[in-house]
């Protein structure tokens, strides 16, 4: 399970990683803000912040 957010807009839930990034597509993003935002539910990870990749385990992608 993942949740996603935007812009004005409260957090959804999406079955899987494909849905989530497919509604934060084409969000524009803003200095100083975290939305747009995909994180994992189970394991409480966020994979984009901001609408950029975030590295796991030390590694950038």
């Amino acid at each position: 399970m993942f949740e996603a957010a935007k812009l004005g807009a409260s957090p959804e839930q999406f079955v899987n990683l494909e849905a989530a990034i497919g509604y934060i597509a084409s969000t524009a993003t803003h200095a100083g803000e975290v939305r747009p935002w995909v994180r994992n539910v189970e394991t409480k990870v966020f994979l984009i912040i901001g609408g950029r990749v975030q590295p796991q385990n030390g590694v950038r992608q």
